[in-house]
């Protein structure tokens, strides 16, 4: 495979994932949506060609597939899956769903995901669909770096439940790693599949090595399940903004393990992607 699209690479997952091609001898065309000349300079300074692409634009993305032989989607499935219609029978596509879509049964977003892979599935069943589990390692993941803020800034902060739900957070440049291996490599095509990183851990142990990279000492307060999903529900209708949803503590007493066959598993150690994390946090280079 000669030249890609790499639609999203405006974002941080989807700048990685350009990265890794350019470095591997391929013709990168990055698509983003919002304009920005600084970005578009750092693409050009990677070598790849820069396009501006909303999905909607259904022939602009029909004439940008028509340049290349495969095209890594990074926008998560429930944007991105109706641009499985335009892959040619002979081209790759790799897309973004979630772990949690095998986990929650009830969530809407997670409902929608599912219906999501199904329309792919038929619609390109030679393209690869990635589960990743908790996505973290840069500044403004939503999840370890949003903790790790929370633990430097609040006195205590919410250990839900008994802190016993495993959890396997999967590094974000594993995950453009393993992203680009799937569209490479002949083995992933036609398949979802879970990623995660190399061993679960308990929640309470998450917490513990995300404040030892914090460089903070730990102090939690339970978090009830029921009752903190009630109050954090109220909370978020009112406006106040927490480290942690009702949504997500809903779903604290659940294993977050990747759910199916073959998973993919990222590289790096937990404690080198928070100390990673971190030195970005603290101004360094990103994730570096």
């Amino acid at each position: 495979m000669r030249k890609v699209l790499v639609v999203g690479a405006g974002g941080v997952l989807g700048r990685e994932i350009v990265s890794l091609l350019r470095a591997r001898g391929r013709e990168v065309v990055a698509a983003h949506r919002t304009p920005r000349a600084r970005l578009e300079d750092e693409l050009r300074a990677l070598g790849a060609s820069v396009l501006r692409l909303d999905l909607a634009d259904t022939d602009q993305l029909a004439l940008a597939l028509e340049q290349v032989e495969g095209a890594i989607f990074t926008p998560i499935l429930t944007v991105s899956a109706a641009a499985a219609k335009r892959l040619r029978g002979d081209q790759r596509g790799v897309f973004f769903s979630s772990n949690n879509a095998a986990i929650d049964a009830h969530a809407e977003i997670y409902a929608r995901l599912r219906a999501a892979e199904g329309a792919v599935r038929a619609d390109a069943p030679h393209a690869a669909i990635l589960r990743p589990t908790m996505i973290y390692g840069y500044p403004g993941d939503g999840n370890l770096a949003k903790l790790m803020g929370a633990m430097r800034r609040w006195p205590f902060v919410p250990l839900p439940g008994k802190g016993e739900a495993l959890q396997q957070p999967v590094y974000y440049r594993d995950l453009a790693a393993i992203a680009v291996d799937a569209l490479l490599e002949d083995g992933a095509a036609g398949r979802a599949r879970p990623v995660a990183g190399p061993k679960p851990v308990s929640q309470r142990v998450l917490y513990e090595a995300a404040a030892e990279a914090a460089g903070v000492k730990l102090r939690t307060v339970g978090a009830p399940l029921r009752l903190g999903a009630a109050m954090l529900g109220a909370a978020e209708r009112m406006g106040l903004r927490l480290p942690v949803s009702a949504a997500q503590l809903r779903r604290a007493a659940v294993d977050k393990t990747p759910q199916g066959a073959e998973t993919l598993l990222g590289r790096t150690s937990l404690e080198e992607g928070l100390k990673a994390l971190a030195c970005a946090l603290d101004g360094g280079a990103e994730g570096a």
